[in-house]
């Protein structure tokens, strides 16, 4: 089973070459508008069934996938309509562990507000307001792309789409994509890995790292979520290791 950020949950199969997904939850959510599935019930508990216009065996990807499904994805997003700021810019930063997960602890809170302010303070967060906007979701990554047969699909619902600077599309898909971290203190001093990929190519000024850190974050909150981890530790490890010890994920000598 697989989870997206507004907390709605899906799964697939493949019966006699016809391929179907099925999701669960009922938090708001966008239906695709590609043709390749076909909406065909609803079923016990508002689970929504879709069918794939495609044969074959369905396959979930995992990461890390190439650039092309990334394209995939962006072409998708798109296609949608929406005036929606992303609630970091309309609501502020300070509001988005408790967006993400409402069931953060006091202690998490409170480490999440301090990483705000050095990201401001010390980063330039707030210059993201300013950038040029796109279609965007929290959770660009692998498990919005699905394969049938050999036709790769975006799944057929997604999450709130919002208007966010461009660079968080390609940087939220970086993170989902490659990223790996960060692991608890070892003697290799190794805290982050990227997959052999270079992210600070994506990086050319001071506020684009405030993005990469922020984006960071907002990747372990919802992973934190899904675990249903309200204590938070590897959100708090990460913003321990970005103010307190410097360790960051763009500096080579902590990444594997």
């Amino acid at each position: 089973m697989y989870r997206v950020s507004n907390g709605n949950t899906f799964t697939g199969k493949t019966e006699l070459s016809k391929s179907f997904i099925v999701f669960t939850g009922n938090a708001d959510f966008k239906r695709a508008i590609s043709k390749d599935w076909k909406f065909m019930q609803k079923a016990q508990g508002n689970a929504r069934v879709y069918f794939s216009n495609y044969i074959g065996n369905l396959n979930i990807f995992k990461k890390p996938l190439d650039l092309g499904c990334y394209e995939e994805i962006s072409y998708e997003l798109d296609l949608q309509n929406t005036n929606l700021i992303h609630p970091a810019i309309a609501n502020s930063y300070y509001n988005e562990l408790l967006r993400l997960y409402p069931k953060a602890s006091s202690q998490a809170q409170k480490s999440y507000k301090t990483f705000i302010d050095f990201l401001i303070k010390k980063h330039q967060l707030l210059e993201n307001n300013n950038e040029e906007k796109c279609n965007y979701i929290d959770d660009i990554g692998p498990y919005l792309i699905v394969k049938t047969g050999l036709k790769k699909s975006v799944i057929p619902e997604l999450p709130q789409i919002y208007l966010a600077p461009k660079i968080w599309r390609e940087m939220t898909w970086l993170i989902n994509n490659y990223f790996i971290g960060p692991y608890p203190k070892n003697n290799k001093n190794i805290y982050y890995e990227w997959g052999g990929y270079n992210i600070n190519s994506t990086i050319k000024k001071k506020s684009d790292e405030s993005a990469l850190f922020y984006l960071i974050s907002k990747f372990i909150i919802i992973q934190e979520a899904w675990l249903d981890r309200s204590n938070c530790d590897s959100l708090i490890n990460f913003i321990n290791l970005i103010i307190e010890k410097k360790i960051k994920p763009t500096d080579k000598k902590f990444i594997g």
